[in-house]
């Protein structure tokens, strides 16, 4: 840990592993998690939460969605099963092999250069068919195209199919959308096919954590669903429904580092971005857009809580930002609260979704490292925190 950070998003891993067990008790005892890690598990850090849910969550299998991501969870320590879901570059396909990852497959290329590079190396890889039944990005479709790569992959001895699954494209627009409706059946039609091919599949799976809220059919057809952003404590729909009763365990802060008053016919900012017009108290804090907040959330004079009273930002450069702060009472030192809590004001994540008109994947997913992740747990878990954190 680098304890001399300007900015920090602080993640209480008991409140996640409360959420997992949450997410668990809605789905059933019979369908089991796959957390995707993807994107630096959405800002949150890749390699403590992938501990986190193999420690304390105790899952079998994690996923992402890049060759690099998976290689460092393994040189992370990282030993259940990892799966890439996303597209590898052949030039990266020995890195399957070596770091025993399990992979998509949905083309014949791919098979016949893994075999090979497995064959080489005296193992088995691991696969799980990418089925393609409507978001058109990876995927081999039902039919005849299934059914001959099916053929392939009977043929080449060092490949193992071991799941399938697809990935729905409207799930979080609404309950039992029918284009996620009908991506399913079509799902349902491949597992058919590939079952008659005399396949027995360990993972099958298809419902991200919208479709996990609401598709009971798709969550007890499957034997896993995918869920993160859910057991990060944030519910994927797009009209803000979350029926689980999920727990938001973040909070960003940064700290102020000047206070002064402005006057009418000044500015704040480069090119004058903010004219001052009436006499106001405006705070520097140490954060700005080089830190990978999505520029609207500042210079839109999206929320911040200073001393537990909600304001605004006025604008920001790379490395600083400015804040509102009439009539409130600050000072240099103090934090200034992004997300989270702050006495009795809350700004959450789901706010900010709907203020910058995104989603929290991105707005967290491209916040860079000089935003120190820090990890809390209770009491009883001091060593535990501290091992996370160095």
């Amino acid at each position: 840990m680098n304890r001399y950070y300007n900015s920090y998003f602080k993640v209480n891993m008991d409140q996640v592993v409360c959420n997992f067990d949450k997410v668990q008790d809605y789905i059933g005892s019979n369908t089991d998690i796959i957390p995707v890690i993807k994107g630096n598990c959405y800002g949150y850090g890749l390699v403590p939460m992938a501990r986190l849910f193999e420690e304390r969550c105790h899952v079998k299998l994690l996923a992402n969605a890049a060759m690099y991501e998976a290689v460092e969870l393994r040189r992370g320590g990282v030993q259940c099963d990892i799966l890439v879901m996303g597209g590898i570059p052949q030039h990266l396909l020995p890195g399957a092999v070596e770091y025993d990852l399990q992979i998509a497959l949905f083309d014949k290329t791919t098979a016949c250069n893994v075999n090979q590079l497995a064959k080489n190396a005296g193992k088995k890889v691991k696969v799980h068919l990418k089925i393609e039944t409507g978001m058109n990005r990876l995927g081999v479709r039902p039919g005849e195209p299934l059914h001959d790569l099916l053929s392939l992959v009977k043929s080449l001895d060092y490949l193992e199919i071991v799941g399938a699954y697809t990935h729905f494209a409207t799930s979080t627009a609404d309950y039992y959308d029918p284009f996620a409706v009908e991506q399913f059946e079509k799902f349902k039609e491949s597992i058919s096919q590939i079952e008659a091919a005399g396949m027995t599949l360990q993972y099958i799976h298809c419902c991200n954590s919208a479709a996990t809220a609401w598709y009971r059919e798709a969550v007890d057809f499957c034997t896993h669903v995918r869920s993160c952003s859910s057991v990060l404590g944030h519910m994927a729909m797009e009209d803000g429904r979350e029926p689980i009763g999920l727990i938001e365990p973040l909070e960003i802060g940064t700290y102020i580092t000047n206070v002064h008053d402005v006057y009418p016919g000044e500015s704040v900012g480069y090119s004058r971005a903010f004219k001052v017009t009436e006499p106001m108290t405006v705070a520097t804090l140490s954060v700005g857009f080089a830190d990978g907040f999505y520029p609207r959330w500042m210079r839109g004079q999206g929320p911040v809580l200073i001393s537990g009273q909600k304001t605004r930002f006025l604008g920001c450069c790379m490395d600083q930002s400015f804040v509102d702060v009439t009539g409130i009472p600050c000072e240099i030192g103090q934090k200034a609260v992004l997300i989270g809590r702050d006495g009795d004001e809350q700004i959450t994540t789901w706010e900010m979704e709907q203020f910058c008109e995104n989603t929290f994947e991105y707005l967290y997913g491209t916040i860079g490292p000089r935003v120190e992740r820090i990890y809390c747990f209770d009491h009883s878990r001091i060593k535990e925190s501290v091992d996370f954190i160095l």
